[in-house]
């Protein structure tokens, strides 16, 4: 066989084998099933929700109305079941507005996180005229239920703090 053949075939086998690689992979990936597919972060999408809802409450709060405030953002969280806990909560707050001469402004502190891909831990510095307050925020993303049970909300609050001890907290 001549020389300028041999290296016609040697270049043809490699192309081939190049080909024959990407249709096995094509068909490799083409294969994977739509759930096997990797969900979106939860904060990609679940942090801007859930900061609408925290900026919703602190303009809420801002008006004086802690009830009505407390009430919308606890919609359909299980901290909403206990009455003592929630009058506790309307209560410390109006204390704090009066105590701290009203809200002037907030912002989210940067160090919040997620955790897994269904629990998101928001923190916010809540400015009052006369002193900080630090919020934090555990939302948990409930699994959907089946259409038989309802719909599921996809982000409720199960944890709610907030601190007026800025030393004992690790800003």
């Amino acid at each position: 066989m001549k020389p300028q053949y041999n290296q016609l075939y040697k270049s043809l086998f490699g192309i081939g084998a190049v080909v024959l690689c990407c249709v096995l992979l094509f068909h490799v990936l083409r294969s994977v099933p739509a759930g096997a597919q990797t969900q979106p972060a939860a904060g990609a999408t679940g942090e801007q929700e859930l900061d609408t809802r925290i900026t919703t409450f602190f303009r809420t709060l801002q008006t004086g109305t802690s009830a009505l405030a407390f009430a919308t953002l606890l919609h359909d969280s299980p901290l909403s079941s206990d009455s003592t806990l929630v009058a506790a909560l309307v209560n410390n707050v109006d204390n704090m507005n009066t105590q701290f001469d009203g809200i002037l402004s907030w912002e989210r502190h940067p160090d919040s996180k997620t955790i897994g891909s269904d629990i998101i831990v928001i923190r916010y510095i809540l400015k009052y005229n006369e002193y900080p307050v630090i919020w934090s925020f555990a939302f948990y993303r409930k699994p959907p239920r089946t259409a038989v049970t309802g719909p599921t909300p996809n982000w409720v609050l199960v944890e709610l703090q907030f601190d007026t001890s800025l030393l004992s907290r690790n800003l």
